[in-house]
């Protein structure tokens, strides 16, 4: 078998960070009015700005990176159930959510402000959810008339995930990506196995880890990935896949090699 070339992936990394900051100045050329566009563009500034944040932790907080990982994966499955049916409807609730989430917040935080003041900007954040009622108001099983908790109509990451691919699936849709998921949101929820993850035990004593990753550069690979879908996703969205072709076909052909040779490393010797 040929030997397979050693490949970095924080350098592939870089190069699909710069990648994307070329579509973003395409992308802001353009008048992009549909809701579509708009969350795209948006999805694809959030998963850079993760994607650059993974980069500058580097290996040395690779443990650390695995929480921004899972945030540009929760972005992908939204962008994605979002472009698959009833995208513009979708965007809309995907926007106009934010005017019942403020007064939510609002709500939970009376306490920071005077009562004069927070009676105010209720009536204010009122008003503003009253402008969309007709996207978040429904009746329950006992006719009462209640607000959507979420933008989405299924309001878990799980069941957007499984609608995803289910549509692209004969069979069952393949859940990997929840899988490693719910297993990044340890670190986030500081969960009992976060920090089992963290320690180790020397000389009878507890201490921290210094490198709490068995494999310091799999959330650089993971960015990697998530971060081309989102470029290509948009690209072809907002119609500019033609002006960034070579580049994606390059960068494509980079990562399957990289992949192939994770795969070799994973091996064991013969």
């Amino acid at each position: 078998m040929a030997k397979i070339r050693k490949k970095n992936p924080a350098v592939l990394l870089k190069g699909a960070i710069a990648l994307a900051g070329r579509l973003e100045q395409l992308a802001s050329e353009k008048r992009l009015r549909r809701r579509l566009l708009v969350a795209g563009f948006g999805f694809l500034v959030r998963n850079r700005r993760a994607a650059q944040a993974i980069d500058q932790l580097g290996v040395r907080f690779a443990y650390e990176s695995g929480i921004l990982l899972r945030t540009m994966m929760e972005i992908r499955i939204n962008y994605a159930w979002i472009r698959l049916t009833q995208t513009h409807s979708r965007s809309v609730r995907f926007f106009d959510f934010w005017s019942l989430e403020r007064l939510a917040l609002l709500e939970k935080s009376a306490t920071f402000f005077r009562p004069a003041d927070l009676v105010q900007k209720l009536e204010a954040l009122e008003v503003e959810r009253r402008k969309v009622r007709h996207l978040f108001r429904h009746r329950d099983r006992e006719g009462k008339m209640r607000w959507d908790r979420s933008w989405a109509q299924v309001s878990s990451v799980e069941a957007r995930l499984r609608e995803v691919e289910g549509a692209k699936a004969q069979g069952s849709p393949d859940l990997f990506m929840y899988g490693l998921y719910v297993l990044l949101s340890s670190a986030v929820h500081g969960s009992p196995s976060s920090l089992n993850q963290v320690l180790g035990i020397a000389n009878g004593r507890l201490s921290a880890k210094s490198q709490p990753e068995s494999d310091p550069s799999r959330h650089h690979f993971g960015a990697l990935l998530v971060l081309l879908w989102t470029i290509e996703t948009f690209a072809t969205d907002a119609k500019l896949k033609r002006a960034l072709q070579s580049d994606l076909r390059r960068l494509k052909a980079e990562i399957v090699g990289l992949a192939a040779y994770r795969r070799a490393a994973r091996q064991p010797a013969a």
